[in-house]
């Protein structure tokens, strides 16, 4: 019998691929080869976009960001997530394209964004007033985590040292919902499980 050569078939893409910007303003990215809540929440603490089992131009791209590391165990855990060329962390982007289901969403807020930078300085408060969710004291409380649609807002955990944060829900898949933090909507929207929101108390039926 013939010895093996040791050479096996083209590694297997893996399902979750961390990309973002750090605090010095430098693109990193990482891959993963577990999905677990853990590691996409840690993800999103830091304010990278997470990409699980992307399209294969996605995972061909994805493949060549180094391993990421995990540290601690259970449902809290940090990632480590190493800087990477700018070039690659733009060719992810342009491949990963806007978030799924997302393009309404988006585009109304796009545009509330784009009218709130016309305004003069001195109306900024105004300008934070104009969340894009449905009125806090009605609808936009949902009572239920089953309620949770577009527009309501949540508590999202940011971190054990921020706590948490009020979001409101721009897209929902299941039990996935896509959140942007209320008070400071030009950070990077992120990803939570619907487990792992809490819910405000809407008051009086």
């Amino acid at each position: 019998m013939g010895k093996k050569t040791g050479k096996t078939e083209p590694a297997k893409a893996d399902p979750v691929y961390v990309i973002g910007i750090d605090a010095n303003g430098k693109p990193r990215g990482a891959r993963f080869a577990e999905l677990k809540d853990s590691i996409v929440s840690a993800a999103m603490d830091l304010k990278c976009r997470v990409l699980i089992n992307p399209p294969e131009a996605v995972s061909a791209l994805g493949m060549k960001l180094p391993m990421g590391r995990v540290y601690g165990g259970g449902k809290v855990v940090k990632l480590f997530v190493p800087n990477i060329r700018r070039e690659l962390y733009d060719k992810i982007l342009e491949a990963a394209g806007p978030l799924a289901e997302e393009p309404a969403a988006e585009k109304a807020y796009a545009s509330e964004q784009a009218s709130e930078n016309t305004q003069a300085k001195g109306e900024t408060d105004a300008a934070t007033d104009d969340v894009r969710c449905i009125s806090p004291v009605t609808s936009g409380l949902p009572r239920s985590w089953e309620e949770i649609t577009v527009g309501h807002m949540v508590l999202a955990h940011e971190s054990p040292d921020d706590g948490w944060w009020e979001a409101v829900v721009i897209n929902r898949e299941d039990e996935i919902l896509t959140l942007r933090y209320r008070d400071a909507p030009k950070l990077p929207k992120f990803i939570r499980h619907i487990n792992t929101v809490a819910l405000v108390n809407p008051g009086p039926g």
